[in-house]
C-alpha cells in the first residue's frame, strides 16, 4: 500500500540445496545518506518501528539506562546519539576469549561495568538496548562482514572468521543505518564502508 513500510527479509534460504562450487546472487539496496542527511531526519518514528524496537524489558537494568542518558546528554539529534554511544563502546578493549557472565548476572552489566572488555554480542547488544532507553530504535544483527577482496577475481572471500554482529539503527526516510560499536572493525553510521552480509535479530535483544 502505498506510504506503508518496505517488506524486511529476515531470512533468504535458496530453493534447492547447493552444492560445493555452485553461485549465487543476491541484489539490496543500501542508503547512501549523509551525515547531514541523517542528523535532519525526523524522529516521527510509524507505529510498526516504534512499537517493536523501542521496547526494552520492564526490569531493564537501571544503571546501564544511566549510562546510556549520560553518553546522550547533551546529544540533540538521534544520529548524534547514536555516534555518541558507539563512540564510547568502541573505547573499551576487543577480547573474544572472556568468560561468560556469571549465572544471575545482567550480560551487559557484565560487559560494561565488571570485565569492561567483550566481543561483538557484547557491544552490539549494549549499544541496542542503550539507544532503546533514549527513544532511539535500534536492532542487532547477525551475520558476516565484507571479508577480503580478491583484486584478481573482483571477489569478496567471506569465511567463518567474518562472523560478526552489529547495529542497526532506523532513520525515517532512510530506513536502517548500520553503526558498528565493535573496536576490531570500521565504524559505522553516515557514508560508512562498514558492510555486512546481514540477518536482523527482529525480537532486538540477543
Amino acid at each position: 500500500a502505498a506510504g506503508s513500510l518496505p517488506v524486511e527479509f529476515a531470512l533468504v534460504r535458496a530453493s534447492r540445496d547447493l552444492d560445493q562450487g555452485d553461485s549465487y546472487a543476491f541484489v539490496s539496496a543500501a542508503t547512501n545518506a549523509s551525515v547531514q542527511d541523517l542528523e535532519n531526519a525526523s524522529a516521527d518514528y510509524p507505529a510498526e518501528i516504534a512499537d517493536k524496537f523501542i521496547q526494552i524489558p520492564p526490569e531493564f537494568s537501571s544503571r546501564v539506562a544511566e549510562l546510556a542518558r549520560r553518553l546522550t546528554a547533551n546529544a540533540v539529534t538521534p544520529y548524534e546519539k547514536a555516534k555518541a554511544i558507539e563512540t564510547y563502546l568502541r573505547a573499551i578493549p576487543y577480547d573474544d576469549a572472556i568468560a561468560a557472565p556469571p549465572a544471575g548476572v545482567d550480560p551487559v552489566e557484565y560487559f560494561l561495568f565488571d570485565i569492561q572488555r567483550g566481543y561483538c554480542d557484547y557491544y552490539a547488544t549494549a549499544m541496542a538496548m542503550m539507544l532503546r532507553i533514549v527513544g532511539v530504535p535500534a536492532r542487532t544483527a547477525s551475520g558476516y562482514a565484507e571479508g577480503m577482496f580478491d583484486q584478481e577475481s573482483g571477489s569478496f572471500f567471506i569465511t567463518e572468521r567474518d562472523a560478526h554482529t552489529w547495529v542497526e539503527v532506523f532513520f525515517p526516510t532512510y530506513g536502517w543505518v548500520t553503526f558498528n560499536p565493535t573496536p576490531d572493525r570500521a565504524a559505522g553510521g553516515a557514508n560508512s564502508n562498514f558492510a555486512g552480509t546481514a540477518t536482523p535479530d527482529t525480537d532486538g535483544i540477543l
